[in-house]
């Protein structure tokens, strides 16, 4: 049976190892990730998802997609519900949150590229947005797991193997003695003690 330190220490790893993959997955098909920090497009999208996005050219949005975009400085997702397609190279769109009863007051105009959702992991957001905020923090309390749990392994190993001993049983001999040549070298001794 392993030990609760190898077995953190193998979770955490596979953990670690799978958001490595994870990301770089992402990063390879050309995608990006984004933190939803509003429940404007609930129940699609929650919360505190972290979103997956593909940067795409605003003539290939369609009615109907969700698409993330830089607006007054905040990530903003919304979901397409009109193209104005008289300029074919550069459309306008009209926006709509799917929690809102109406759509967005101003149309939207992307001269570049904009971020078309393709995925969102609930929750995952919050935990993205901490380790941005508090990353140090989060690798002290890793590395202080760690050495605990190398520090400790050892030390309950040790205490398991001993509880596995079993303790050996003194054997007792039988010897004879004889009475009167232990009291006559008593007395001896003690004559000599007094002079």
């Amino acid at each position: 049976m392993r030990s609760l330190g190898a077995i953190c220490a193998t979770a955490l790893a596979v953990a670690l190892f799978g958001t490595c993959i994870g990301v770089v997955a992402i990063r390879a098909l050309g995608m990006g990730t984004a933190v939803v920090a509003g429940a404007s497009m609930e129940p699609t999208i929650t919360d505190g998802s972290l979103l997956i996005v593909e940067p795409i050219a605003p003539s290939l949005i369609a009615r109907g997609d969700i698409i993330a975009f830089d607006q007054s400085g905040r990530l903003t997702t919304r979901r397409v519900i009109a193209v104005d397609a008289a300029n074919v190279a550069e459309p306008m769109f009209t926006t709509k949150a799917d929690a809102n009863a109406v759509p967005d007051p101003e149309p939207a105009y992307f001269p570049g590229s904009v971020a078309l959702y393709r995925a969102s992991i609930p929750q995952l957001g919050y935990v993205v947005a901490y380790m941005q905020a508090y990353w140090r923090l989060v690798l002290l309390v890793i590395a202080a797991a760690l050495f605990l749990a190398c520090a400790t392994t050892p030390v309950l190993a040790n205490a398991r193997a001993q509880a596995l001993i079993r303790p050996r049983t003194p054997a007792f001999a039988t010897v004879a003695v004889d009475s009167e040549e232990v009291w006559t070298n008593h007395m001896g001794w003690l004559r000599k003690a007094t002079f």
